[in-house]
């Protein structure tokens, strides 16, 4: 499992909220289709945002909050799927 720390409150998601990702293996990334996922991009970056297309091994990625453009992931080594949200009262 993965786990991210959000510092910025965007989308659903509000500031000091710990999101917890179960990495998939890529052949089963039609299972993440419409969930939040995670995925590396070069030079040590992240991705984080909902799945919202796949086109062979490209992934349509729609950050979170409002008027955030899609990105497009090709190829991706690793996905992994939010499955566990942890928020302090």
């Amino acid at each position: 499992m993965i786990a991210l720390r959000v510092t910025g409150s965007t989308g659903d998601y509000r500031s000091g909220d710990e999101i917890w990702c179960q990495t998939l293996d890529t052949s089963d990334v039609a299972q993440a289709l419409n969930r939040d996922i995670l995925v590396p991009r070069p030079a040590g970056r992240f991705l984080f945002g909902r799945l919202i297309f796949i086109d062979g091994d490209m992934l349509h990625i729609l950050p979170p909050g409002a008027g955030n453009r899609q990105q497009v992931v090709a190829h991706p080594v690793w996905i992994a799927v939010a499955t566990r949200l942890v928020r302090t009262l």
